[in-house]
This record gives structure tokens, sequence and C-alpha cells, in this order.
């Protein structure tokens, strides 16, 4: 029997993208992150209600926060490359970190985030997924599954370490994995002024 061409109409479109999201995420478990040698990168696909943190960066992270969560980001990048996508506005916190969350009424809000290094805390009801990352992930709730690397492991573990952290942001990860503010780079030194420079002539 064929639906009424009105009635597929009402396929929802982030329905079909979490969907096409899902498959490429199944493809990429399997095939190493490019430019990166096994075990430089890791991926993970997590779903549950409770908290999720992320330390690290590198690839691309995705999920959804259902209503009543929260998804709190902190850049720690050296060049301040950390990009966040979702349809809501964010709330800069005191110490510098965003807060997404579901606009009033809605059900869920999606986010895609990139960067060199940075630090996420997922609250309530989520997804939460990651491809050619590195970094640390600990995650704590209830009603959970998690995959890494295409093993199935569970919630309320120890850390789980992914990848190889670069060498050029392994001190800011410390500070990225630990939740505190890195300390301000040194200002740089004041310019040196040279006095100019006084010709005398005298006369002949």
């Amino acid at each position: 029997m064929r639906l009424p061409s009105h009635q597929r109409s009402h396929v929802s479109r982030a329905l079909l993208l979490r969907g096409a999201l899902t498959a490429l995420l199944a493809t990429l478990v399997l095939v190493p992150a490019a430019g990166a040698a096994p075990g430089d990168r890791g991926v993970f696909v997590s779903k549950g209600v409770g908290r999720q943190i992320f330390a690290g960066g590198g690839g691309v992270a995705y999920g959804t926060v259902f209503s009543g969560g929260s998804l709190v980001v902190m850049d720690y990048s050296p060049t301040h490359d950390l990009k966040v996508d979702s349809p809501v506005l964010a709330t800069t916190n005191a110490d510098g970190s965003r807060t997404f969350a579901p606009a009033g009424g809605a059900k869920s809000m999606a986010f895609r985030i990139s960067g060199t290094l940075y630090r996420v805390t997922v609250l309530g009801s989520s997804t939460y997924n990651a491809i050619g990352v590195y970094g640390r992930l600990q995650v704590r709730g209830v009603k959970s599954s998690l995959t890494v690397n295409g093993k199935k492991m569970r919630w309320n573990g120890p850390a789980i370490k992914l990848g190889k952290v670069p060498r050029a942001v392994r001190d800011l990860f410390e500070f990225a994995v630990n939740g505190t503010t890195p300390p301000e780079p040194p200002a740089p030194p004041p310019p040196v002024t040279v006095p100019p420079t006084t010709t005398v002539t005298t006369g002949g």
C-alpha cells in the first residue's frame, strides 16, 4: 500500500539526517581517521541519561540533547578554533564556557562540535558521538549504552582514553581534563624605544 504524498512529506528531515550520520559512523568505526596512525584517534557512540564528559579534540563530535538537558563547551585550544553548530543561541558563563539547551518547548537540540582541544559536558538525556578524536571520555548515569572503537563498553566505569594527545596541546590537555581555567599566556615584552639621533653641526 502506497502512502499518500502528503503523508510522505511529514518525514522529519532531522530524522533522515540522524540516520545518515549513524550509518556514516558505523562505517567509520572500522576505518582509522584520515592522516592518523592506528591508535592515534578514536570513535565512540554513547547514549543515556546522566552526565557525559569529554576532554580532547580532533575529528568531529555530534549528538542530541533532549528536553531538560544541556551542553556546556569550553575551548582550550591554543588558537581558539572551537566551533559549535547548534540551532539555539548559547549562554556565555563567567569562566568563558558556553551553555546550549533546547529552546522552550522544544523536545531536543542537535549539536556538532569540532576543534583542536575542548571540554564538553552533556547533562540529562542525550546521545553523544565522535569520530577521529583523541582525549578522555567519562560517562555516568542510567539507561545507557556505549561503543568505543567498535567494542561495547559500560557507563559508570573508569575514564576511557581515546587515541594519543598531540604534544602541542599536551600541557593544556590536563587543564581540560580537570575543568580548570588555563593560565593566561605571558604578556609580550614592551617594545624597545630607541631615542632619536641628534646631529650636531659645527661651523667652519
